[in-house]
């Protein structure tokens, strides 16, 4: 796969610190000289030839067909559980499962997905995930069975997520990078829509197996949409790799403190994913309905991230104070739903999902914008943290609601709403240079 040109690189160094090699006052890691890597002569104004942005398209299907088995659970727990017998915590330890898996794997996938390119990690990924939706359709006969299956689920997942990071900070323009997570992250409130429009259509009426088994059919589709659409790759060589050491790493802690924000914010934010269809079904919404709700919001959530991904590339450097504040209204939003009247969860869409939802291309962006050299490395590092708070959120939220109400699980996801967003200034701070954090920390 092609590598940026010095050119892109100086790009780059412009958006983070002036001009190449020049050392300006500002945020710490404009402090640092990004050095240029050897690639093709595509300077960084130019759209990348041979179809790099139509490959967006195709990355985003990806990511889709990637995820669209943890959102299929969640839209599905309560046909799941009443088949399978389980109750609420059990069906957030099957959640857990399946981001469990994939912070297992993140951080150590990064190096290697940085080596390989998008092209073999995404093919791998899906292939995975459509094996692991086939043996749900036919062969998830206990909650453990379904458990064990998430969690390979969830191994896919986070190879496809690197895969679609490496491919945005690699093939595309440094001005439309913005926008190339907003559409890669969009494509996860794609796969909730999916999943909502999936209950009334296919598991009320066929059965929630067969919702599984629609789900690996499009996951094969997407995988024989990246083979044919993304270009072949070389693996990187060793030069490459040894440039790319060597590029001038963010200040020490930031990226462990965003890991920190993000596990927060996803354990938050998941339960919107993960719980919303259930907790409005408790509240006496019917079960098409709840399904049509949550796709609903989910199309608010893409709207908001193309959005602030447009206005993204028009701006330079610094973003995480704009995703502190989005967090933050989301976990206040989503105390709405600790009323339980029907009317109030309708309110609640669209003021819950366009904020708390909102966030994570925005993050990506900042976090590759931060370590341009080693995209794969970065984000796996991050988004390690993502999937710890997508293990974890969902089991506190099943068994506060379980065990308690769900007005009391909406009242944990704003507090790790909040926390995420006092986390994320956290992280902020220590890339403008405004705190350290002690070398016992580091």
């Amino acid at each position: 796969m092609a590598l940026p040109h010095p050119r892109r690189a100086a790009h780059l160094a412009g958006l983070i610190t002036g001009p190449v090699g020049s050392r300006v006052a500002g945020p710490a890691w404009e402090n640092h000289r990004v050095r240029s890597r050897p690639g093709p002569d595509t300077p960084a104004d130019q759209e990348v030839p041979g179809g790099s942005v139509a490959g967006l398209g195709t990355v985003a299907v990806a990511i889709v067909a990637s995820i669209l088995p943890v959102f299929l659970m969640g839209s599905l727990s309560v046909e799941i559980r009443s088949e399978l017998g389980h109750g609420e915590t059990t069906a957030g330890v099957i959640l857990a499962s399946f981001f469990g898996a994939s912070a297992l794997v993140s951080s150590g996938l990064g190096r290697w997905v940085d080596h390989v390119g998008p092209r073999a990690a995404l093919s791998i990924a899906l292939t995975g995930a459509a094996s692991v939706e086939m043996l749900i359709a036919v062969g998830a006969r206990t909650p453990w069975t379904l458990a064990v299956l998430a969690a390979g689920g969830g191994v896919c997942n986070a190879t496809a997520q690197l895969g679609a990071n490496v491919f945005i900070a690699r093939d595309l323009p440094i001005r439309r990078q913005g926008i190339g997570f907003a559409i890669k992250q969009s494509a996860m409130p794609g796969a909730s829509m999916v999943a909502g429009l999936t209950l009334p259509a296919v598991a009320l009426t066929l059965g929630w197996r067969w919702a599984f088994a629609f789900g690996g059919v499009l996951t094969l589709g997407a995988l024989a949409m990246v083979r044919h659409k993304l270009p072949s790759e070389t693996r990187r060589s060793g030069a490459d790799v040894e440039s790319a050491r060597h590029e001038d790493p963010p200040p020490r802690g930031a990226l462990p403190a965003l890991a920190v924000a993000a596990a927060f914010a996803t354990a938050s934010a998941i339960t919107l994913g993960g719980f919303f269809v259930e907790s409005a079904i408790d509240s006496g919404i019917s079960s098409s309905t709840a399904g049509l709700a949550f796709a609903a919001g989910s199309v608010i959530s893409i709207i908001v991230r193309l959005t602030v991904g447009a206005v993204a590339d028009r701006r330079r450097g610094n973003l995480l104070g704009v995703v502190a504040v989005m967090i933050a209204l989301g976990a206040v939003m989503s105390l709405l739903f600790t009323w339980r009247e029907p009317w109030v969860q309708f309110v609640g869409v669209p003021l819950a999902f366009g904020a708390g939802w909102a966030w994570p291309g925005l993050f990506n962006l900042s976090v590759v914008r931060a370590a341009p050299g080693f995209p794969g490395r970065a984000t796996g590092i991050t988004q390690t943290g993502t999937y710890v708070g997508g293990a974890v959120g969902p089991i506190l939220f099943g068994a506060i609601a379980e065990n308690a109400s769900y007005s009391s699980a909406w009242v944990l996801a704003a507090v790790l709403g909040l926390s995420a967003s006092a986390a994320v200034l956290v992280g902020r701070a220590i890339l403008t240079g405004r705190t350290t954090l002690p070398r016992t920390a580091r």
